[in-house]
């Protein structure tokens, strides 16, 4: 296999072709850039656990750019897949399903997605044609996280961005409430716009009576430019500037300088059982089941724990990965 990278209009266009394919087994499309961590960890996954098949990928790259570009993306991303006549098409995160996926069903091409926070019957019709993972963020078990690590706590706020994926996770994992009360613990919800805003709620946690942080959604905040600030940039200043321990549900916002740690969502699982289902297609010739992989794993900073003066439990420890 080779691989060629190719620019396009509305994003990169990246190929992995065998030297003597005319067109690609599988089309693989991201919601988002190749620099976001999450599609990182999903990609190695998915390309770790795949035959050996050829493989077409196309960013649409939604986190960075504005909502009112989305319909030209689509018919872009969607020219690609035409042009390239897959057996199989794969969308990774809502965005993709949303934007594409209906094209993909009507063309009654077999489609694969991953990393889906909304119902999926919320963008297209599922059919023996479709199958695909389930993300879930895990907000109660992480609240009970919380109630181990810190016993007296009362009162958490959970921060996103209003991208749609944000809409997304409030709705199936979040029970479509911006409050609620987990094992006594009040849990508020808030969705910013603009990094000014984040900043701004981050700041008067404490003053508001909450006792901890979880950084969900976040890549699609924008500075007073209307430009997108890069996720290291929120989570290190919400860690160096929250009067709060912060935690978070993904990996990439976990670490020395960032989140203290949390009950986290494996793109990397997501990658491998979206590969186990294409896998399974060129085998079989149909699609098996949706599914939604492992239910979460604990990840902590060792740094941030020593910061802010927090053990863990021997029986949270050992089932824990510590980083930093």
């Amino acid at each position: 296999m080779k691989l060629a990278f190719k620019p396009s209009l509305l994003g990169l266009l990246f190929c992995v072709l065998a030297e003597d394919a005319i067109s690609a087994d599988i089309a693989f499309i991201h919601s988002y850039h190749q620099g976001y961590p999450w599609v990182q960890e999903y990609r190695d996954g998915f390309l770790s656990g795949i035959q050996e098949h050829s493989i077409t990928e196309y960013e649409m790259d939604t986190k960075r750019k504005p909502a009112t570009e989305y319909e030209a993306i689509a018919d872009q991303t969607w020219q690609f897949i035409q042009e390239q006549k897959p057996q199989i098409v794969v969308l990774a995160d809502d965005n993709a399903l949303k934007l594409l996926g209906p094209r993909v069903v009507e063309a009654q091409i077999p489609l694969v997605f991953l990393g889906i926070n909304a119902n999926p019957r919320h963008y297209i019709t599922l059919d023996k044609n479709v199958s695909g993972s389930l993300e879930r963020p895990l907000l109660k078990r992480s609240v009970f996280m919380l109630r181990q690590l810190m016993p007296n706590i009362k009162k958490v706020k959970v921060l996103m961005d209003r991208n749609p994926t944000s809409y997304a996770i409030l709705e199936t994992s979040f029970d479509d409430k911006f409050k609620q009360t987990i094992a006594n613990i009040g849990v508020d919800i808030t969705l910013e716009e603009s990094f000014h805003d984040w900043k701004a709620t981050v700041a008067k946690t404490k003053e508001n009576g909450y006792d901890a942080i979880i950084i969900a959604n976040y890549a699609a905040l924008t500075n007073r430019f209307c430009e997108n600030v890069s996720l290291d940039k929120v989570s290190h200043w919400t860690s160096r500037k929250s009067p709060l321990p912060v935690f978070a549900f993904w990996s990439y916002s976990i670490g020395e300088g960032k989140a203290i740690g949390g009950l986290i969502i494996n793109g990397t699982e997501q990658g491998l059982a979206a590969a186990d289902k294409v896998n399974h297609f060129f085998v079989k010739g149909a699609l098996p089941a949706i599914s939604t992989p492992k239910r979460g794993t604990f990840m902590f900073s060792q740094h941030e724990l020593e910061r802010w003066n927090i053990q863990l439990p021997p029986t949270l420890l050992k089932k824990s990965t510590i980083v930093d």
